[in-house]
């Protein structure tokens, strides 16, 4: 498949099929994902794979996605948002609780911080964050390459989540991934459309 058909269906899914994912698809993704650029060139990163039910609950606990959402409530509170960002959220918000535990596996990407993101001071500070999301977009672009397909979730209580999970205070979360095969009646979010030429810029911003 050539790179452009991959970038192509690369696509953000909340809804999945039960379809169990190969192992040796989670390798290959996984080993592209080390193939990613890294400021230091060491490469501190790590994934845990969440296939249990009772890890799954844990997961939802820690990050408080218990309760039910009130549509109404979110549709107020993104009413004078972007067309495109507000059907994103309303699609979203609700399905946290429901695409952790329906995902045949939850991926939990793990990296080791230059410094502490609370404590960074200019953006050379947030090299390490800028690395690992290089890999994780290998490992998205490598599981789109064969119909798998994931959601990043970035934790909101990492230090409680980092606790269920038994990772090392030295090293932090970057993104909670669930991934699948796409569910036949998986919603589809329009993107927004944008005029690259506008977006290009020579030798200064004009």
């Amino acid at each position: 498949m050539e790179l452009k058909e991959v970038i192509g269906k690369r696509r953000t899914i909340r809804d999945f099929q039960s379809k169990e994912i190969s192992q040796d698809i989670i390798r290959y993704s996984i080993e592209n994902a080390f193939k990613a650029p890294t400021y230091n060139h060491l490469r501190d990163w790590d994934f845990i794979i969440v296939n249990s039910l009772e890890a799954k609950l844990q997961l939802i606990e820690s990050e408080n996605l218990e309760k039910d959402i009130d549509i109404k409530e979110l549709e107020t509170l993104f009413e004078n948002e972007d067309i495109v960002k507000k059907e994103m959220y309303l699609d979203a918000i609700p399905k946290q609780k429901r695409m952790i535990l329906n995902a045949p596996i939850v991926v939990i990407v793990v990296f080791k911080p230059k410094i502490r993101v609370e404590e960074a001071k200019t953006v050379y500070d947030l090299n390490c964050l800028a690395s690992v999301w290089c890999c994780i977009e290998n490992f998205l672009l490598s599981l789109a390459e064969h119909d798998v397909y994931g959601v990043t979730f970035i934790p909101q209580n990492i230090n409680k989540t980092k606790d269920k999970l038994k990772i090392p205070v030295d090293l932090e979360i970057a993104a909670i991934i669930p991934i699948g095969y796409k569910a036949d009646d998986a919603k589809i979010l329009k993107q927004k459309t944008i005029n690259i030429p506008e977006r290009i810029h020579f030798n200064k911003w004009d």
